[in-house]
């Protein structure tokens, strides 16, 4: 597994943190057979990548083996805004059948957290996450 650097993820003061930790400690209450947790909003600019990947970061500080997907393959910012260097392969190139899972899955600088990209913008991004057989692709 290739490994990766978020070179610019924000520094968080007290209180966000832990906000952030208080939410994680809320899902983890909620049951041990969630798995998985989807983030999303209906306007753009709302935070929605910053709160996955704090989030996320927050599951892993708490020693959680997390895996945080991107899945916005229609408007992606997450390469661009923590400076993710060199060319990544993503979830879109999966999904068509270009890559392979493991060339898709990269390590991060971040214990206990790894990350899918969600690749290069899609025309048809519904067509994608909606493919037959999509539903159950994560799991061992």
């Amino acid at each position: 597994m290739q490994t990766i650097v978020f070179r610019k993820t924000e520094k968080l003061d007290f209180k966000a943190n832990e906000a952030f930790k208080t939410l994680r400690t809320n899902i983890l209450f909620s049951g041990s057979d969630i798995k998985v947790i989807a983030l999303t909003s209906s306007t753009p600019n709302e935070g929605k990548t910053s709160t996955s990947l704090q989030l996320a970061k927050s599951f892993a500080e708490a020693g959680k083996k997390t895996l945080m997907i991107d899945a916005d393959i229609r408007k992606s910012v997450i390469v661009g805004r923590y400076k993710i260097s060199g060319e990544v392969a993503g979830l879109t190139h999966y999904l068509t059948g270009q890559r392979e899972m493991e060339e898709i899955l990269y390590g991060t600088n971040e214990e206990n957290l790894d990350t899918i990209f969600a690749g290069p913008v899609s025309p048809n991004p519904s067509e994608l996450l909606g493919a037959p057989g999509l539903e159950n692709w994560w799991r061992p």
